[in-house]
């Protein structure tokens, strides 16, 4: 194995367990990396506030954060902040096509530091959209208050197939992920990938994609799996990250990371 000097993660079926929990034991092998030098970076699809709830404040502070499949980054160590916003006027003719196709269709939107929603949340599209428990559901926004925001991610379940319609008609403009063994559909910019967001990051450090770690388990990891030089896939993972995988680990119930960490650690210089 070549030396790593970054560990790249996802958090939900990676990092988090099913219960949305860090454990004890992950905990300890993420901040031993940390103490031991290698940079630790976080590549979720989950906004900023989530994180707040649900991860420990010692993970929080290990200097960089890409958010919605790296739309938002926030790189502390270095006081920078990125956004990729989607484009206005594909965002109405996006949301008016999804419409047209389903009425009743509860579509979230993702804006600056907030999540909005068409309609009123029900409990199933809450756990769709990972909501830790306790958290207030999101406000309702009208159509007249869609044009005004910018928009980072718009959240959609993918009922009756609609991710073919839109992807066929919008996929060229924006881009769209199909996650969570195909029910979620996440609409982003179309230069959005966590791996676009990464390769900055990366930069800023001195760090070569070849020397970098990365778990993962869905669609959205597949990019940060063709530009690293060790993914790893957890044993939950989609069949198409496995195929690209260097190495395999347990899932994120078994502390599949933190088997591959602490192997790491008795091998890091």
């Amino acid at each position: 194995m070549d030396i790593i000097k970054a560990v790249v993660l996802d958090l939900d079926g990676t990092l988090l367990n099913s219960r949305r929990e860090v454990s004890a034991r992950s905990l300890q092998a993420l901040i031993s990396c940390y103490r031991a030098g290698i940079h630790m970076i976080l590549a979720t699809a989950r906004p900023a506030r989530s994180l707040r709830m649900l991860l420990p404040p010692e993970m929080l502070e290990m200097g960089c954060i890409i958010y919605y499949n790296g739309a938002h980054t926030v790189d502390s160590a270095y006081d920078t902040e990125d956004h990729l916003w989607m484009n206005q006027q594909t965002k109405v003719e996006l949301y008016e096509a999804i419409m047209r196709r389903n009425s009743g269709q509860i579509v979230s939107f993702e804006v600056t530091g907030t999540m909005l929603c068409n309609r009123s949340l029900t409990p199933e599209h809450a756990i769709l959209l990972g909501f830790p428990d306790g958290t207030p559901f999101p406000e309702v926004c009208t159509r007249e208050e869609l044009n005004e925001f910018l928009l980072s991610k718009m959240l959609l379940s993918n009922d009756d197939d609609i991710y073919t319609e839109l992807n066929r008609e919008f996929g060229h403009r924006v881009k769209i992920m199909l996650t969570d063994k195909g029910r979620l559909i996440q609409i982003m910019n179309a230069g959005v990938s966590k791996a676009a967001a990464l390769l900055p990051v990366l930069t800023r450090r001195g760090i070569h994609p070849d020397h970098v770690m990365v778990f993962g388990d869905d669609y959205n990891d597949l990019e940060l799996f063709d530009m690293c030089g060790y993914p790893v896939a957890m044993g939950n993972a989609i069949d198409e990250l496995k195929l690209k995988a260097k190495l395999m680990t347990a899932t994120n119930d078994q502390d599949g990371v933190a088997v591959v960490l602490e192997s790491l650690l008795q091998t890091h210089p």
